[in-house]
């Protein structure tokens, strides 16, 4: 079984009784989102369950798909990791990628069939339930200008590792950093065991995918900060796996990050201080700086490229470009009118996410020193942050 029982028994039994004098101290607002969050978890990882199960009795062929040459889009949260996702999605002749509500709602080959057939009846009386949830979906992005959910947008698969409760994602949402500690460190600090069982469960998931899109020989595209500490083990799992790395500013990114680590924790309870995660965050990020560049080094050229995220948001037309011909694709022509499309609204866009370094207890000196080797590599300027950033997710 993939599903990491013994983790949802000590999150729950820390969540209920361990959270004394914790920044996930159980008041009266956390509990009803535990409870809350735990009445919606529970009966939907039943039905994804019976659905994967299901899979195994109707579709066992997808255990036959060849997962060849992924490509993941890695590095610190904040770097512009949706922004390049997004649009590298987009060519849909090279890339094939995960959207929101297949990670969600659909892994199983079973629930998309169901879900789909469900759809195409809904056209059929006029989509009611789909035109209420683009609503919804509309007023959510509103109220988030950080990263913007979309129903029908490609997504962090990582996600998927919640169906087996086995993510960073858990546990730091939850402010429980020593459970999310061999997460950060994931290639060094992870038990094999347990990097076995969810990369076996993750490549399963990657493996209905590609069955339910077999006949387009595309590639699949991921992207996911969370998985920078993971690139070892990624390698091990998928030996002909390409990378893009994105880096950006870390008095920029680091911040950036904070705030939204920020508003995670502020929205599921109320934190003993304000920007509790401050050393979390400083910490994990210099990591992510520094393993997954030394690591990727080790591979051919060919096999991965960094990307600068200034460079990409100023012309993301050149960018991509360097990426094809690092990586091996060819940028089709329809391909090339989104590209010049994405450059021209990339240059005459800012965003409404605005943070001080001074409000989160960050300061400049102190964080150039910390990350001198990242500054010294990618000469990037010791200079105040510039406190604003691409809407629609970084």
């Amino acid at each position: 079984m993939k599903f990491d029982f013994g983790a949802l028994v000590r999150f729950l039994y820390k969540s209920f009784f361990k959270s004394k004098g914790k920044h996930y101290h159980l008041t009266p607002k956390r509990l009803g989102v535990l409870l809350l969050s735990l009445g919606i978890y529970l009966p939907v990882q039943l039905l994804i369950w019976s659905g994967l199960f299901l899979d195994e009795v109707f579709f066992r062929g997808y255990q036959d798909v060849q997962i060849q040459s992924p490509v993941f889009i890695i590095g610190n949260p904040r770097s512009g990791t949706t922004f390049l996702h997004r649009l590298l999605a987009k060519d849909r002749e090279n890339f094939l990628s995960m959207k929101t509500w297949e990670i969600f709602i659909a892994p199983s080959i079973f629930m998309r069939k169901v879900l789909m057939a469900l759809a195409r009846a809904g056209r059929a009386v006029g989509a009611p339930i789909q035109r209420r949830l683009m609503r919804l979906e509309r007023e959510w992005q509103r109220e988030n200008v950080i990263h913007k959910l979309a129903i029908n947008a490609p997504e962090e698969d990582e996600y998927l590792l919640i169906h087996i409760f086995s993510t960073l994602k858990i546990w730091s949402f939850a402010a429980m950093l020593d459970e999310a500690h061999p997460y950060v460190y994931f290639d060094s600090l992870m038990e094999s065991q347990q990097k076995e069982r969810i990369l076996d469960f993750y490549a399963r998931c990657l493996q209905r995918h590609l069955f339910m899109h077999e006949e387009e020989g595309r590639y699949y595209l991921a992207k996911n900060p969370n998985f920078s500490p993971m690139v070892d083990s990624l390698l091990a799992r998928f030996p002909d796996a390409k990378f893009i790395y994105l880096v950006r500013n870390p008095l920029d990114a680091v911040p950036s990050h904070l705030s939204l680590k920020e508003a995670e924790w502020q929205m599921l309870g109320d934190p003993l201080e304000d920007y509790a995660s401050r050393d979390f965050i400083l910490e994990s990020s210099l990591h992510w700086y520094t393993y997954p560049l030394e690591r990727l080094a080790e591979e051919d050229q060919s096999r991965y490229i960094v990307v600068n995220f200034d460079q990409m948001v100023a012309d993301p037309r050149k960018a991509v470009g360097e990426i094809y011909r690092r990586l091996g694709y060819e940028i089709t022509p329809e391909y090339e009118k989104v590209l010049r499309r994405a450059t021209e609204r990339s240059r005459n866009h800012e965003s409404d996410h605005t943070y001080s370094l001074q409000e989160m207890g960050l300061d400049r000196e102190q964080m150039v020193r910390m990350y001198q080797s990242v500054f010294d590599r990618f000469q990037f300027a010791a200079r105040e942050p510039g406190g604003r950033e691409k809407k629609g997710g970084l």
